[in-house]
């Protein structure tokens, strides 16, 4: 089993951690690699990169992605409704919250997903070398 967890996606300190089996292998923060403090606003693109080359792991071979925002449930979950009541200043958001349940999880879904794509089309920096 290999886990890939992020952190940071929508706010700041960006990182990735690879657990192979149980076991960490790698983890990595983007600022190390950016040099940019905090690393706000920003996918942990180039920490999820080193710690997978680390391990000598390709992107599809990750079992499960976790990264902290979970899908929120049916129309009778008490969370999609706490979540819609929170944006009672802004009924269009509120609407929002009602249908599509929690927009940042979806938003950070496909960022991820995306994400991962690109690394997988990407030529590794290893087999590149000579």
């Amino acid at each position: 089993m290999i886990v890939l967890g992020l952190s940071g996606a929508v706010s700041h300190d960006a990182s990735a951690a690879l657990f192979v089996d149980g076991k960490l292998v790698a983890a990595a923060e983007e600022e190390r690699f950016l040099r940019d403090k905090h690393a706000k606003g920003k996918l942990p693109v180039e920490a999820t990169k080193f710690c997978l080359e680390f391990a000598g792991i390709k992107p599809e071979q990750v079992d499960i992605v976790a990264f902290p925002y979970a899908e929120i449930g049916l129309w009778n979950s008490p969370a999609r409704w706490h979540y819609a009541a929170r944006h009672w200043y802004a009924p269009d958001r509120a609407f929002t919250a009602l249908f599509n349940g929690n927009r940042r999880y979806w938003r950070n879904h496909r960022n991820v997903m995306a994400m991962l794509d690109d690394l997988a089309s990407a030529p590794s920096a290893s087999s590149s070398c000579r």
